[in-house]
């Protein structure tokens, strides 16, 4: 009995041990041979997989390992001769994971530890309400049902839809402190108030351990405080088209406003955005109204082309690399066109002003 409980609690510290030095993703892909690719991706933005790590096909299996600060939904795809022949969706958590996949994907085989587990056990929770509010729905959209009958059923999909934030509330306090409980709050903080969102964030804020969700979220706030309006601008700098270093305070102390403006030559938005962005400084400048382009181009050849072709006068500077501009980063710019127009005391007056926006905040400000 000693030698039993011996081994038991070996087997628990070696799972322990390895959950907490990364994950090892190990498996078989059906129409893979010695040799073929096995691509660990991401999906990003309409169902776009970004690979982020490769494995190669030995002797009939193929094997990740990495480190992941919590857990969170990834994608197997195998490739034979470059042409994809199946893939397997897991969930990415430093623990022990087994993946079998099929050219079938209904016949996938996946083990994966404790967060699977538990992702598992809230997914069957969930689906009880998505079932419920399925059925509701498509007596919605029956163009034969009444409008009233329409209308109760409406109630109802927002009954189980309100049943279900719940459910997820619960889920997440019951098992705060786990690597689920920070990927559901990822993946659900917008479906609550401002007020309730302080409220998990605080008591997650409070737990031995945080994970990537959480320490994301709570960068961004941080950022979104530093550069929010009324906020003291950040400074930053970088090279003009000629290679001169130079920095957004320079002109900031110069003119009664500066309108930091991201953008980037292969930006459709941004290329017709910019007529107004034009207009604006024509309009102001000679009043005391400066625009400094920040551009996330990665090509110097394309950004100089466009300043030229769009016809913008002012001071542009960009560090040519594409989304991992720095000045992007100061001011959490997730998308372009974005901007920040500054006072000469270099406080935050506005931000993301576009089309009449910006003329008419304009005429406001220098009249």
């Amino acid at each position: 009995m000693k030698k039993l409980l011996l081994t038991i609690m070996s087997a628990m510290l070696l799972t322990s041990v390895s959950a907490q030095n990364g994950y090892t993703i190990t498996g078989t892909a059906e129409g893979t041979v010695k040799g073929d690719t096995i691509l660990l991706c991401e999906m990003q933005g309409w169902f776009a997989m970004v690979p982020l790590d490769t494995a190669i096909v030995k002797k009939g299996k193929f094997e990740f390992t990495g480190q992941f600060d919590g857990c969170t939904h990834r994608y197997l795809l195998a490739m034979h001769k470059g042409e994809y022949v199946a893939m397997a969706a897991i969930l990415l958590e430093n623990a022990p994971i087994s993946v079998q996949m099929f050219k079938d994907e209904n016949k996938n085989i996946i083990v994966g530890g404790p967060s699977a587990r538990l992702w598992d056990e809230y997914e069957r929770g969930a689906k009880e309400f998505d079932d419920r509010m399925a059925a509701d729905w498509s007596v919605c959209l029956d163009t034969l049902v009444a409008e009233d009958n329409k209308i109760k059923e409406r109630l109802l999909v927002n009954t189980y839809s309100a049943d279900r934030k719940n459910y997820t509330k619960r889920f997440m306090l019951q098992h705060i402190g786990t690597p689920v409980a920070d990927y559901l709050l990822a993946q659900t903080q917008s479906d609550f108030t401002k007020e309730e969102q302080v409220q998990l964030l605080k008591l997650f804020g409070q737990q031995k351990q945080q994970f990537y969700a959480y320490k994301g979220i709570m960068e961004q706030r941080a950022i979104d405080q530093r550069t929010g309006i009324g906020a003291q601008f950040t400074d930053f700098s970088m090279p003009d088209p000629k290679g001169k270093m130079i920095s957004v305070s320079d002109y900031v102390k110069k003119n009664k406003y500066t309108l930091i403006d991201f953008w980037a030559s292969w930006c459709g938005p941004c290329r017709a955005e910019m007529p107004t962005v034009v207009k604006a400084y024509d309009l102001y400048h000679a009043k005391g109204f400066e625009v400094v382009g920040v551009s996330l181009d990665n090509n110097k050849e394309a950004w100089i082309k466009a300043i030229d072709q769009l016809k913008m006068p002012w001071p542009h500077m960009s560090d040519i690399k594409g989304w991992g501009c720095a000045g992007a980063a100061l001011y959490n710019v997730k998308g372009i066109p974005a901007n920040v127009l500054i006072d000469q005391q270099g406080k935050i007056v506005a931000k993301n002003l576009r089309g009449q926006d910006l003329l008419d905040k304009m005429a406001e400000l220098l009249k």
